[in-house]
């Protein structure tokens, strides 16, 4: 029983890998079939007919000629019929040639522009393109080694009014610091005031900060000078000491480090006064500079399957002294 399923297997596989290359050798033999487009190059650098057209990893095609005229050198290509979709007005030729053989390659960026009929003709690049940062794999968090001891989680649950009788609860979370403590461990907590934003009739709300090591406290709201809201903590015995802020504005191109309170980080870059994320992301994460200091937060970018808002830093200290100044009159 077992040679005989043995022997079945290696039946599909060359079943399967007939099938694959059958299409090829359709190619090759039907001569018109398929899609013909013309790639001009400087140099053919050793291409030849029935030289591979390759599609990320598949052969896509063949070459069917290659020609000089007015000094360039002309690429016809045939590309198999049930392919020809891959081919549009965007679509990227490149020659690699090694020890004597080459292929004819080719990719489509994301914006690929509009299909082309047979005959169409591309300009071929003299080296390989940049990859399509639009067709990048989506960013994947890593886990922190080590997570700031300052480092909260805000949680907010608001009762809003939804009818004569009816109330709708909404239970929101982001990533926040701690940006102040007191010699009796009450904390000053600073984190983006989307929690505790809302519209129509408030009926109820609570708010729970959660520290490093799993305590759970009671907060409530102190100020909130929009986009940032700070909390104030009791009786939490917290020791730590605060979060540093990045004292200067962020240059362009400076590099981030993305992090939630569980200690998912991305890495990513302020570039323009945003920061690019390929990526889906929680309910807010908190951006670091150099690893410690905190220069801002960011929220996922409303509407959008990924990416991120950025909430900078600027303005968040008078939010803070705000906080301060009450607690002095308290």
């Amino acid at each position: 029983m077992r040679v005989a399923r043995v022997a079945l297997g290696a039946v599909l596989l060359v079943v399967v890998a007939s099938a694959a290359l059958a299409g090829v050798w359709m190619l090759r033999q039907a001569g018109g079939g398929g899609m013909a487009i013309r790639v001009e190059f400087q140099d053919a650098r050793g291409l030849a007919p029935d030289d591979h057209v390759i599609y990320g990893d598949s052969v896509v095609g063949r070459v069917e000629d290659v020609a000089t005229f007015n000094g360039k050198s002309v690429v016809v290509a045939r590309i198999a019929a049930d392919q020809s979709v891959l081919v549009r007005q965007n679509s990227r030729f490149w020659i690699h040639s090694k020890l004597g053989s080459a292929i004819l390659l080719f990719d489509t960026p994301k914006a690929g522009g509009a299909a082309v009929e047979s005959g169409h003709t591309f300009e071929g690049l003299p080296e390989p393109p940049d990859p399509d940062p639009a067709l990048a794999p989506a960013a994947v968090p890593r886990k922190l080694s080590a997570r700031p001891g300052w480092l909260v989680e805000f949680r907010a649950t608001l009762e809003l009014k939804a009818g004569a009788d009816l109330t709708e609860t909404q239970q929101r979370k982001v990533t926040g610091v701690i940006a102040g403590v007191r010699a009796d461990g009450e904390l000053l907590v600073l984190a983006p005031s989307w929690p505790v934003e809302y519209s129509g009739e408030l009926v109820g709300e609570s708010y729970r900060v959660e520290l490093i090591g799993g305590a759970t406290h009671v907060a409530d709201i102190l100020a909130t000078r929009l986009p940032f809201v700070v909390l104030r903590v009791p009786a939490t015995q917290y020791t730590g000491s605060a979060a540093p802020f990045w004292p200067d504005a962020l240059a362009d191109g400076q590099g981030l480090l993305l992090t939630d309170f569980e200690g998912n980080a991305f890495t990513a870059v302020h570039s323009d006064e945003e920061v690019r994320l390929r990526a889906r992301t929680g309910l807010g994460l908190v951006a670091l500079v150099d690893g410690t200091n905190v220069a801002g937060f960011t929220l996922p970018a409303v509407g959008l399957p990924e990416g991120v808002y950025w909430v900078p830093l600027n303005g968040a200290g008078t939010a803070i002294e705000e906080a301060a100044a009450k607690l002095l009159g308290d």
